[in-house]
């Protein structure tokens, strides 16, 4: 009996089986106590301003004549459920000028964000103290995403909408999945392999189907990363890499639960999951245009393809170097306008880990690009220039 390679249901089937995925990574590493931080936020809109009472101190940090106000206001729950939904309640906003950015006095109107720590479960909701948190800015972002995921569609089309679903997939398997193993001890190194190759399997197969050019992608992919990950490995030791970069990663040392985070490891799973996204782009690219390039020839020839697979690749390497580089540059674009203002000194500066870390992802990233086109380039052109069988398998 012949298998008939039918896109839908091959679609399908990768849909059920990355759903299954996701649901067994869930299951296995979600987290069984409660949250660290009990604090109940809720949605709300301010629906009077009271009093303003204004103080001038000289403690926490503030100078003689520096003010510090505290708003009282009232303002309408539109989050809580039956219990909380649509009640009104007095809530109050600390403002502490002393920060160099301080939030602005809440006004009649504002979409804002409250919380209430440690209430006495026997008083009425009413009568609670709340504090302001944050503006509410969930409606804003959604409507970016929106608008995001609509252009998507609208240039895309079908494959628009096979890169929405691959993008829920990866975003709800790193954090559903991958940042839960982490905290609950798993191996981070196993770990990184393991989603790094879900993510490449999946967002290529629904993009593509299964075919030969979905499969020299996939294995272009995969050689790149892993190259790139054993060269984080090796420069890390060659570096001294200690994971102590910022405080955000001094901070996971004392996480409750006894789980001991190893941070050269999160700074090596950071290298590849930072990197995938160019070297999919690469190694696709250069599937892609092998395979035009294969179907348009009287005769192929697996030298010829691979020489056109390196020009294409060498084109692509310049602006997906870029394009690595300057992501990481903008994401600490704070940490070195700072140390650039300072005028630290050049010998002290490049040896700080945090740069140092910079640096080791930009650059071991960019060298997986290198080194997924030859791969890429190889790979397609051996397959493409094989010669295919009488009947579909």
């Amino acid at each position: 009996m012949k298998f008939k390679n039918d896109p839908k249901v091959v679609y399908m089937l990768i849909l059920i089986l990355s759903a299954l995925f996701l649901l067994l990574g869930f299951l296995l590493f979600r987290p069984a106590g409660p949250a660290l931080y009990s604090d109940e936020y809720h949605t709300a809109i301010v629906a009077s301003v009271g009093d303003i009472l204004e103080e001038e101190s000289g403690y926490d940090g503030t100078e003689a004549g520096e003010r510090n106000q505290t708003v009282y206001f009232q303002a309408t729950l539109t989050s809580g459920g039956r219990e909380l939904k649509g009640i009104t309640v007095e809530a109050q906003q600390y403002i502490n000028y002393a920060l160099s950015v301080a939030p602005k006095p809440v006004e009649e109107g504002d979409k804002i964000l409250l919380y209430r720590s440690g209430q006495d479960s026997s008083q009425e909701s009413g009568q609670a103290v709340w504090q302001y948190a944050e503006k509410n800015r969930l409606g804003a972002m959604l409507f970016i995403i929106g608008l995001f995921l609509f252009l998507i569609l609208l240039i895309g089309g079908r494959k628009g909408f096979s890169t929405i679903v691959a993008l829920i997939f990866t975003v709800g398997v790193i954090f559903l999945v991958y940042i839960p193993s982490i905290l609950k001890g798993f191996n981070i190194y196993a770990g990184t392999v393991i989603i790094c190759s879900f993510i490449i399997v999946m967002s290529l197969l629904l993009l593509n189907g299964i075919n030969r050019k979905t499969l020299c992608a996939i294995l272009g992919n995969t050689s790149g990363v892993l190259i790139s990950g054993l060269l984080a490995l090796i420069f890390s030791q060659f570096l001294g890499i200690t994971g102590d970069v910022e405080e955000d990663y001094l901070m996971l040392l004392h996480l409750s639960g006894g789980v001991r985070i190893d941070l050269t490891a999160i700074v090596w799973g950071s290298v590849l999951i930072g990197s995938l996204g160019a070297i999919m782009d690469v190694a696709m690219s250069i599937a892609s245009a092998l395979q035009e390039l294969a179907e348009n020839m009287e005769k192929r020839s697996f030298w010829r393809l691979f020489r056109s697979g390196m020009n294409i690749g060498r084109d692509a390497i310049g602006t997906m170097t870029n394009t690595l580089i300057l992501a990481y540059i903008g994401g600490s674009m704070a940490t070195v306008l700072l140390l650039m203002a300072y005028n630290m000194n050049p010998l002290y500066l490049f040896n700080l880990e945090m740069i140092v870390v910079e640096v080791l992802q930009a650059v071991v990233g960019s060298i997986g690009i290198l080194l997924a086109v030859p791969a890429t380039a190889f790979f397609a052109s051996y397959l493409y220039t094989r010669k295919e069988p009488d009947h579909e398998h």
